[in-house]
């Protein structure tokens, strides 16, 4: 287990459990482009809610550290996340940001996505 993953459990199981390398390729799309948002929202639908709680007090730590953006990539990677932020026009920072905005929304919101086996 890597430092990161050490300091950091909650957010190595989400990152790497939902945004390993080919994470759009888990999932039943239905004709809709691959979304991040889509896999946060599952997230929150299929975890219990202690479990929302930890990565959301992960993900705060982790956005209070003064990182800079290459040493928040390094991070990112270390715990499993396989997606590119850029690609979605966003800088990691902020989809950390947006990954909370998200979490932090109506519990109806959530929804699970249909994952390929």
């Amino acid at each position: 287990m890597s430092e990161q993953q050490f300091k950091f459990p909650a957010l190595y199981q989400f990152f790497a459990g939902y945004f390993y390398q080919g994470w759009a390729a888990g999932y039943r799309w239905d004709g809709a482009a691959p979304e991040f948002s889509a896999v946060v929202r599952h997230f929150r639908a299929v975890n219990p809610p202690a479990a929302v709680e930890e990565v959301r007090r992960e993900l705060a730590a982790l956005r209070a550290a003064a990182l800079t953006e290459s040493a928040l990539d390094e991070i990112l990677a270390a715990l499993g996340s396989g997606f590119y932020p850029p690609a979605a026009g966003l800088t990691s920072r902020e989809w950390l940001d947006r990954i909370v905005e998200i979490l932090d929304e109506s519990p109806t919101k959530a929804r699970v996505l249909r994952e390929l086996g």
